[in-house]
């Protein structure tokens, strides 16, 4: 009888026992996320976007490449991509830019940033380069995307790798070789060959590019050298080619 009524008796506390242990594990136990709560928190984790500049930065290529607000190397797999998002934080408000391009930038270079400030709205570049005394030291170009469908007979020109020039025709053809100089390109007899390719065509639109062994201020030079060249002032547009095209094939607008 007294172990029974032992076992009766303690079964009332071993169940208050049993259920305060229950009771405790439930409310430790962690509450499942509401419903959109975690999207919320991805999303306040996301990174933001970079704020756009009040103002315009001075914007500069040189031998290490673009200078946009941020220094950015074209030489990384994403270089480009970071180049273009960095340009369309720019406050360009579809106005002229200038580009101060050092002597010994990469032409690849001034002309990707160039192609991008047009992408993002700019009509113009205004590129400064300390270059020789005798040609202009800021050119304005208009980016390649914003030209289309020129005139075949149209004058296009080159600095080569080894320093030589050549001319012809945007839409391919026969072209003209000059040697290089004393010092690099001879834009002497370069300028001569522009003034009569220019006087031919009723373009008044003109390309030039650089192979990218050369520094900058060769293309830059060229570049004046066509302005010079132009006798009429019948030319009002004059683009740096983003990708240098081969000599005597027809150019490729697009980068191609």
């Amino acid at each position: 009888m007294r172990a029974s009524s032992f076992r009766s008796s303690a079964l009332p506390r071993l169940a208050v026992v049993v259920g305060s242990i229950l009771a405790a594990a439930c409310e430790s136990a962690p509450k499942p996320p509401e419903p959109g709560a975690a999207a919320a928190a991805s999303t306040a984790e996301a990174p933001a976007e970079p704020p756009k500049p009040k103002g315009m930065p001075e914007l500069s290529v040189d031998s290490m490449g673009p200078y946009v607000g941020q220094r950015v190397d074209l030489a990384q797999k994403d270089g480009a991509e970071k180049l273009a998002k960095a340009i369309r934080a720019l406050p360009i408000e579809g106005k002229p830019v200038t580009l101060l391009a050092d002597k010994k930038a990469k032409p690849s270079a001034v002309a990707a940033v160039v192609t991008e400030l047009g992408a993002a709205g700019a009509p113009k570049v205004i590129i400064k380069t300390d270059g020789r005394d005798d040609l202009p030291k800021e050119i304005t170009v208009v980016p390649e995307g914003r030209v289309s469908k020129p005139p075949a007979c149209a004058v296009s020109t080159m600095v080569l790798k080894d320093l030589a020039t050549a001319i012809w025709p945007f839409g391919g053809g026969m072209g003209k070789r000059q040697r290089k100089g004393l010092a690099g390109p001879d834009l002497s007899h370069t300028g001569e060959q522009l003034t009569k390719d220019i006087a031919a065509c009723s373009a008044t639109v003109a390309f030039f590019s650089a192979d990218d062994e050369v520094p900058w201020e060769m293309a830059h030079n060229l570049a004046g050298t066509v302005i010079a060249s132009d006798a009429k002032k019948k030319l009002d547009t004059l683009v740096l080619l983003r990708a240098a095209p081969v000599a005597g094939r027809p150019v490729q607008l697009g980068g191609g």
